[in-house]
């Protein structure tokens, strides 16, 4: 058993490498989102940046435009994307990611520090919407779940970098080692290949063949089925050039796009972006007892731990049977933090002998969210659309993601501030309560393991068996 294990690993490592190195940049935006937490605390103290204390509505403005600004990686990718490919999208990304960390840097008022937010959240929307279609281009089928999932390991690195190192520098310094990792990702996209299957589509068809070859570990006549497989794809399926009209041109499509569009959105309105982006400040509005430096750096650990499991259970389990499990357990433990929220502060009971509850219901919520809510709905975007449709309804579902997203953020707090803490977890429970719905039922398939082919087969509800003849 080993041995097989160590001889697959042989063979794939140049796809987990390639897959690492474009993942990289979601660990530089990682800490981007998670920036705010210890942030802002400080932008309250003598150390601040700002001339003025901001308001309550200016931080959540501060938060909640980094999701504002990820609206527009989509807008940027999707035109762009058949045309100069998916490495030099990644590529670009460093643009707005490296100004984001400069006008940080240099930030003495709000408008610098609101713009260095939409900066990262472009370079984030353009990593979002880009870099899941490219592990799922480079992957072999039997892999391509546990290499998508890097793409959140190195996003939870990120975050628990901001939450390890914000408590314990100034601002400038977690600013400054943000934008220092980030510079490391501009060499490492020069490093990753392009997709074979944009080199066939340009018909590129010995550089796809030399791409395949290394990401493979074959030869030239090893990989061939699989360069005429892509050859075949593409005529098949670009005979014309793709217009927004295909994604409602069969029921596969049409079911695909309401999959992923639906799941991207739970994805946010699950809080995730809130609890990481105001992390330091929920955990003493909700009544712990830890401190809330203390307590962002245990949820960053439970997060990157978590995720070094989820490439060794996605493939394994299933994306239909981790939905529903984890949305289940998202809906609970919400709604346990939030009665306890509404004894502590509304009731005002004496929880002390239960105070460690929201701290462990947090973090069960972050095992679970990064086992399933987090990586298959990216994982089910690189899977079920067709090639010809991918990039744009991609990037409609990442568009969707990012609007739910900013919608939340940005009024996460004035819903907590108006109607209590514990009104906005059972919101967050709702809202998860209808994802274990939609998961546990038919109209989410299985595709784990399963071909592109055979997954638009089964979205279209196509049967392999011969029909019978009448006689």
């Amino acid at each position: 058993m080993l041995e097989v294990y160590k001889a697959d690993l042989k063979q794939k490592w140049r796809q987990y490498l390639a897959a690492s190195l474009a993942s990289y940049g979601s660990l530089c935006t990682g800490m981007s989102m998670g920036w705010t937490s210890p942030v802002l605390p400080q932008l309250r103290g003598p150390g601040s940046p700002l001339p003025d204390v901001p308001t309550l509505q200016e931080e959540s403005w501060i938060g909640s435009l980094l999701v504002l600004g990820g609206l527009l990686g989509p807008l940027i990718t999707v035109p762009l994307s058949k045309y100069i490919g998916r490495r030099w999208i990644i590529m670009g990304s460093n643009v707005p990611l490296l100004l984001g960390w400069l006008l940080a840097g240099v930030a003495t008022n709000l408008p610098t520090l609101y713009v260095a937010r939409i900066a990262w959240g472009c370079a984030t929307g353009m990593q979002f919407a880009t870099v899941p279609i490219y592990i799922g281009e480079i992957a072999e089928d039997k892999i391509r779940g546990s290499l998508s999932a890097l793409f959140l390991l190195f996003i939870n690195v990120g975050f628990l970098l901001a939450y390890a190192i914000g408590p314990f520098t100034s601002y400038w310094g977690l600013t400054a080692t943000g934008g220092i990792l980030s510079l490391f990702y501009v060499p490492f996209t020069w490093l990753i290949p392009e997709t074979p299957f944009f080199l066939v589509y340009k018909g590129r068809f010995d550089e796809a063949s030399d791409v395949l070859q290394k990401l493979r570990g074959l030869n030239k006549e090893q990989v061939q089925p699989e360069l005429e497989g892509l050859q075949a794809m593409v005529a098949r399926e670009f005979k014309v050039e793709p217009t927004i009209k295909d994604l409602w041109a069969t029921r596969g499509h049409v079911k695909a796009l309401g999959i992923c569009v639906f799941l991207a959105m739970l994805l946010q309105l699950s809080g995730i972006d809130v609890l990481l982006f105001y992390m330091e400040e929920l955990l003493v509005k909700v009544g712990t007892r830890i401190s809330a430096s203390d307590g962002t750096i245990i949820m960053g650990c439970v997060q990157v731990i978590t995720s070094c499991i989820t490439p060794l259970v996605v493939d394994r389990l299933g994306r239909k049977l981790l939905m529903w499990t984890t949305s289940l357990g998202l809906t609970i433990f919400l709604g346990i933090i939030g009665i306890y929220a509404l004894l502590d502060t509304h009731y005002k009971y004496d929880v002390g002998r239960v105070a460690f509850i929201p701290l462990l219901c947090l973090v069960v919520y972050m095992v679970l969210f990064t086992l399933g809510v987090g990586p298959v709905p990216w994982i089910l975007v690189a899977e079920m659309f067709p090639v010809k449709t991918k990039c744009l309804a991609s990037g409609i579902a990442s568009f969707m993601c990012w609007l739910a997203g900013f919608v939340w953020t940005r009024f996460f707090r004035d819903v907590a501030a108006s109607y209590g803490i514990y009104t906005a977890f059972w919101i967050l429970a709702v809202c998860c309560g209808f994802g274990f719905i939609f998961s546990v039922s038919p109209l989410l398939p299985e595709t784990k393991g399963k071909t592109f082919d055979e997954i638009q087969d089964m979205l279209n509800n196509k049967s392999k068996e011969v029909p019978p003849v009448d006689v």
